[in-house]
């Protein structure tokens, strides 16, 4: 899995995440107790993680990239 591939994948889950979002806080959605709890503790923290992850990538490549 190359690197371009990568950050292509956490930006698509990171706008995924973003509109689901966007859902809990503008739609009538948020008086599900299933779809709150999923946004709450699984959604916003996925959103913080693949946010920082973007941001700081150059740092995580260094840290993974094999030493031969």
């Amino acid at each position: 899995m190359g690197g371009s591939f990568t950050k292509e994948i956490m930006r698509w889950l990171h706008i995924t995440g973003g509109m689901i979002l966007f859902a809990y806080v503008y739609t009538p959605l948020v008086e599900n107790p299933f779809f709150a709890d999923t946004t709450k503790y699984v959604i916003f923290p996925g959103l913080a993680l693949t946010g920082l992850v973007m941001w700081q990538w150059p740092l995580f490549r260094g840290l993974f990239r094999r030493k031969d």
